[in-house]
């Protein structure tokens, strides 16, 4: 026979349209030559297949096979014959083929080649492939059914049997389609799901009629594109049935297509299940959602909601006045990203893992604004289950207790400062009013020098006692009464309080007292309340100051200013105390006179007064400087926070 390079028409037409494929490929099995058969069977063009390695064309068993027997048989005998390969089409099917290959020989009197073409000769094994495909399955049939056809009986039963109960427990039932008829088969027990006896046979008809109208479109179409071969979808779809009950079921029907190796629809098997509880469930759980996001978009009270990654989840409205934020800055950030500091973050952190682990919490603590203030917020913590009773994210419930602590705080205040004034009516004003007593009842024995002094003493306890009486009315009036009273007038701030510390050398003769002037003119205050500041802050002085070292007091009128200083020498305040040093019931640590009077209140006193005229008072104390109180106020009266009487 001639070959195709003799070049004839005859030995080309023989070649290009045989009845096999033929190809030509060297040594390493890149094709050189192919012919049209090959490439009709395949779908590539002869371009494309020249220069492509024949073992590309293969399955990767096939190619397995190719490396490790193919190509060591040909180069040892020459040629192979009768091998069963899969050819890999060009639209992904798989072609089943025999081959037969041999080495072609160099021409009688010429030198062989090193590496000489090898032409190889393809036939398609399709239907001896199936055939024995077929033939195998018989025989091993054959011999089971001869072997054990008992026990593949019972195999059968209780793989029936296994199915059966896993179809009940989990509520399904089974129904299928023949695909090449297009009818459709139910069992017995989907009679249930139509409101029927579980024993009545449901025909296609039955069924199809108890398919919500608005739901058979979807149904039909979801089938349709699962038994599409180019598609090849998984049937999924839920639609409701109209029960003969009267009863409206949510079904959720599932299945799968089986295609034949040509990609043929041949089965179709599918199951239903009854999904009503779980959709109402599902459908109750959207509703309190739904509710809590109404409750918590409308609530003066911050709500957040953590995931198990400790993230903001959701967080209602009210946090943007709060955090000056918008909440959408906050989802999806870790709780550490909330703008609280350290220690808060770590007690929520905490609170958090406590609530994911079943238990509840309460927290407190403080959220710094934008705008500088401090807010206290109080926060309950507790889990979300889900309805499998799974906790799923934690609740923090937040409210801003500040007004709240404030008024807690106050009424503490004001029960300590009850407490505080029982103690110094029963126990301060209790020594002027015994001193006042003893010395009514020494008088009537006592002579004319000793009936002096004890009136001396009387006097002073009752002057004590009515200093300490009206410490404590100015006290009540300003902590209750929103300020102190003063009657602002015209006064030289230069004799009044020359004249107030002549009554304080009086009752201290033992102890020296300066007076330094600077600046003349008048301004306008209250005399009297200027002389209360004076009595109080030179009693302190006198109190906690060096007692062999004089007090010095210094008025000064300059500016349209009116101040007074007061230095003492001695130990110096605590710097600690210098701070809360003018509130209420704050004393020194070390009174040199035990018997002075000291309940303290002076020093309050002195600042609420200060504040009734506009100005201020301050102190410096150091161990070098010694201890000066200085007291500013305006030389024309000032805006006050007093009234004038």
């Amino acid at each position: 026979m001639t070959s195709p390079e003799d070049g004839s028409s005859e030995a080309l037409d023989l070649y290009e349209l045989a009845a096999c494929g033929l190809l030509t490929t060297a040594a390493d099995g890149t094709i050189e030559r192919v012919n049209r058969t090959m490439c009709a069977w395949t779908g590539f063009a002869a371009v494309e297949l020249v220069g492509k390695r024949f073992q590309d064309l293969l399955t990767i068993g096939s190619k397995l096979f190719h490396h490790t027997h193919w190509m060591p048989l040909l180069q040892m005998q020459g040629s192979v014959a009768e091998v069963q390969l899969e050819i890999v089409r060009r639209d992904g099917r798989v072609l089943p083929v025999l081959v037969n290959a041999a080495r072609r020989e160099a021409p009688a009197g010429e030198v062989p080649v090193a590496r000489p073409p090898v032409d190889v000769a393809v036939f398609v094994a399709t239907d001896r492939r199936k055939y024995e495909r077929e033939l195998l399955l018989a025989r091993k049939r054959a011999e089971a059914l001869l072997a054990s056809e008992r026990q593949a009986q019972q195999a059968r039963a209780h793989a029936e049997a296994r199915l059966r109960l896993a179809l009940d427990s989990a509520h399904l039932r089974v129904w299928s389609v023949d695909v090449p008829t297009g009818e459709r088969r139910y069992e017995r027990d989907v009679a249930s799901l139509l409101g029927l006896p579980a024993s009545d046979e449901v025909t296609p008809e039955a069924y199809a009629a108890c398919i919500h109208p608005e739901d058979r479109a979807a149904e039909e179409a979801a089938l349709a594109a699962a038994l599409d071969p180019g598609r090849r979808v998984t049937y999924s779809v839920e639609y409701r049935l109209l029960g003969r009950d009267g009863v409206e079921r949510i079904v959720r029907s599932t299945g799968r297509t089986f295609f034949d190796d040509d990609g043929r629809p041949v089965h179709f098997s599918g199951v239903l299940e009854d999904v009503t509880d779980r959709r109402k469930s599902e459908e109750a759980v959207r509703q309190r959602e739904n509710e809590f996001r109404t409750l918590a978009e409308n609530s003066p009270d911050i709500i957040v909601r953590f995931d198990r990654a400790r993230r903001f989840v959701y967080l209602s409205p009210a946090a943007e006045a709060l955090t000056g934020r918008p909440v959408g800055d906050f989802l999806g950030q870790p709780v550490d990203q909330g703008g609280m500091g350290s220690a808060d973050t770590t007690a929520w952190v905490a609170a958090i893992d406590e609530a994911f682990a079943g238990r509840r919490g309460t927290l407190a603590f403080t959220y710094e604004a934008r705008d500088g203030r401090r807010y206290e917020l109080q926060a309950h913590i507790v889990p979300e289950r889900n309805t499998r009773g799974e906790i799923v994210t934690v609740l923090g419930l937040t409210r801003d207790v500040t007004v709240l602590r404030q008024q807690e705080r106050e009424a503490r205040q004001r029960a300590i400062l009850a407490e505080q004034l029982v103690g110094i009516v029963s126990h301060d004003l209790r020594n002027p009013l015994n001193a006042v007593l003893l010395g009514t009842q020494l008088l009537g024995d006592a002579d004319a020098d000793l009936q002096r002094m004890i009136a001396g003493r009387i006097a002073a306890a009752a002057d004590r006692a009515n200093r300490l009486i009206r410490d404590l009315l100015d006290f009540t009036q300003a902590r209750l009464g929103g300020g102190l009273r003063v009657v602002r007038r015209e006064i030289d701030l230069h004799l009044v309080a020359a004249d107030c510390l002549e009554e304080v050398r009086l009752a201290w003769p033992a102890r020296g007292v300066e007076h330094r002037r600077s600046g003349v003119g008048l301004g306008l205050a209250d005399p009297d309340r200027i002389a209360q500041i004076l009595t109080n802050l030179v009693n302190n002085a006198l109190a906690y100051g060096t007692p062999d070292q004089p007090i010095t007091v210094t008025t000064v009128v300059a500016q349209g200013a009116l101040e007074i200083q007061v230095h003492n020498t001695g130990r110096p305040i605590p710097q600690e105390l210098q701070a809360q040093i003018f509130e209420p019931m704050q004393r020194g640590e070390v009174q040199v006179n035990p018997g002075s009077r000291s309940v303290g209140l002076g020093l309050y006193i002195v600042r609420e007064i200060a504040s009734a005229h506009g100005g201020r008072v301050s102190v410096r104390s150091t161990e070098h400087e010694g201890t000066t109180f200085f007291v500013v106020l305006p030389g024309d009266g000032g805006a006050g926070g007093g009234a004038d009487g």
